[in-house]
């Protein structure tokens, strides 16, 4: 069932067996593990089908450390969340498992859960996103053939991830969800307090409201949160009427360790007029149908291929993660002017004007010449005409506790605090850099690849380690770990000291790999569900419940 919370009748308490704060990967993933079983699902989710501004305001936040995407921009607030192509492209990765083990060279790294702890739920989500179950074989098989570089040395590996062929989750499973008699997905409906019992352990209540300030509260037996990196924290944060400073965060981990990938532009190729083998590899099946729908039998899956330290790279020495990518570049090189040129062409090829427009447009106007040749280097690279190519790095940030949310004093419409962000690298990120720089220049060139760290185009072609771009992932805020003084939820995913709270998505991260988080969220979304459907078989009575368990809409609208 969907309906629109902007003509909801208000007149009763809702109940639900689980409710779920958020309808994107995380949200939408776990609905359909409970779809058509014997549990009442509720999914609430801030915005509609549609793309629209005044919900998508509701994002707004304040940055203070490093340079960031305004953060109304980088995520997106729709049922399908992120996934739609405002967000996410599609890329899908199994992370490796080291990105699981604790490395001592790395501050607050280690799972509590390993890889082997969700092999089973990898193979839900890759369904979830319409790739084979067997992605991760073939990737591996496919990284050592012929349409791939064939590397000298042992440090740089190929790393290849797979293209979904339906990523956004809203359109591929709309109709099972609105199908399915005991899923109830309310639109348009904002969360804006979560109450507790006098003992602040019990989740009693969540109010919540839609912009048209029709306001609604469920009672549910277990709450999810699932609305993404930075939200599940400001939730959190926000709900200090009577536990203070925030469920969950006797420890003072709430907020704390976020996360994002810092992407570098650097070097240039100079020797290679044909280098597609060190690009994205295509499979027979073109570009163009990547998003047909799920690949026939026999098909293989639309890959792309990066450069990657190895493990045995990263322990030696004792550097984070990284994934390299080989992009066209102009001659002179890609400078600030370019760069902010290409995100701002970027935004405007998905519909949206950045909120700092005016800086971007800035930086721009005062290197229109480098501008100018990056845009007709792009038109090259579309009509196969490239001579020059550099490298683009994205790394594995350091969790680092001073990276972090904090809210502010002003609200937003419905009174909620909005959020400052602080976000910040340490160190070990400028070291891993280093190192993956000269270890692919050295690689490359011990094969015939003229490369170079600085290149043709200069030192301002390079990015400096204090002014970093970002991949638009929200993770660690809300931290897993054994012991709650040292993250927010457990190994189940529930809230240390609560007992029926429960977080899901990125924002449970205690390290994120080299990219690429939304396969992880989802496999983990799956495993959650699967342990609540255990926790409430033995505890909630479901016998004689009606076939339809939310009954008959009546004068409820459901949303088109």
């Amino acid at each position: 069932m969907i309906e629109d919370a902007r003509v909801l009748l208000g007149d009763r308490l809702l109940e639900a067996d689980v409710a779920i704060i958020g309808g994107g990967a995380a949200g939408i993933a776990m609905a359909l593990s409970f779809a058509n079983s014997a549990f009442r699902v509720v999914v609430l989710e801030s915005g509609g089908l549609q793309y629209e501004s005044d919900t998508q305001s509701l994002y707004r936040g304040k940055i203070i450390g490093l340079r960031y995407e305004p953060l109304d921009l980088c995520r997106v607030r729709t049922l399908g969340g992120s996934t739609d192509k405002r967000g996410w492209a599609g890329w899908c990765k199994v992370f490796h498992g080291m990105d699981f083990e604790r490395r001592e060279w790395i501050q607050h790294s280690g799972w509590p859960i390993s890889k082997r702890d969700l092999a089973s739920h990898y193979e839900e989500a890759l369904k979830t996103v319409s790739l084979p179950r067997d992605l991760e074989e073939v990737a591996s098989l496919e990284s050592q053939g012929k349409d791939c570089l064939t590397l000298a040395g042992k440090d740089c590996v190929n790393d290849l991830v797979g293209l979904s062929t339906a990523p956004h989750l809203a359109a591929v499973w709309l109709e099972s969800l609105r199908a399915a008699k005991n899923i109830r997905v309310i639109l348009h409906s904002n969360v804006v307090r979560i109450e507790t019992d006098e003992t602040g352990r019990v989740v009693t209540s969540i109010g919540f409201s839609s912009l048209n300030h029709r306001t609604f509260n469920i009672a549910p037996r277990y709450t999810v949160l699932a609305a993404g990196g930075i939200e599940n924290a400001r939730l959190l944060l926000a709900s200090n009427q009577g536990v203070r400073p925030g469920l969950g965060n006797e420890s003072d981990w709430v907020g704390r360790c976020f996360m994002d990938h810092p992407r570098y532009a650097w070097g240039q190729i100079t020797s290679v007029k044909d280098p597609r083998q060190l690009l994205r590899y295509n499979p027979t099946h073109g570009v163009g149908q990547r998003r047909m729908g799920v690949p026939l039998p026999g098909q293989k899956p639309l890959l792309g291929a990066g450069l990657s330290l190895s493990e045995e790279a990263q322990r030696r020495e004792r550097v984070l993660g990284s994934r390299t990518w080989i992009l066209p570049v102009a001659p002179q090189g890609e400078r600030v002017a370019g760069r902010e040129l290409r995100e701002v062409i970027l935004w405007a090829l998905r519909g949206r004007v950045p909120s700092d427009i005016a800086l971007r447009s800035g930086k721009i106007i005062a290197d229109i010449p480098n501008a100018m040749t990056v845009a007709v280097a792009h038109l090259k690279s579309v009509a196969g005409h490239v001579r020059r190519w550099h490298f683009v790095t994205i790394l594995e940030p350091e969790p680092n506790k001073d990276s972090r949310l904090i809210l502010a004093k002003d609200c937003d419409p419905l009174g909620l605090p909005r959020v400052i962000l602080d976000w910040r690298l340490t160190p070990l990120v400028e070291r891993t850099l280093q190192v993956t720089q000269e270890t692919i220049v050295k690689e490359l060139k011990s094969i015939g690849i003229e490369c170079f760290v600085q290149g043709p185009g200069g030192p301002k072609a390079n990015q400096a380690v204090s002014d970093p771009r970002w991949v638009w992932h929200h993770m660690g805020t809300t931290r897993m770990s054994d012991d709650p003084n040292d993250g927010v939820v457990d190994p189940n995913c529930r809230v240390h000291g609560m007992k029926n709270l429960y977080i899901a998505g990125s924002s449970v991260f205690p390290t994120c790999s080299t990219d690429m988080p939304t396969l992880t969220v989802i496999a983990l979304a799956h495993r959650l569900a699967d342990y609540l459907k255990l926790e409430m078989k033995r505890r909630v009575k479901i016998e004689n419940r009606p076939t339809a368990l939310f009954g008959e809409s009546g004068s409820v609208a459901s949303a088109n």
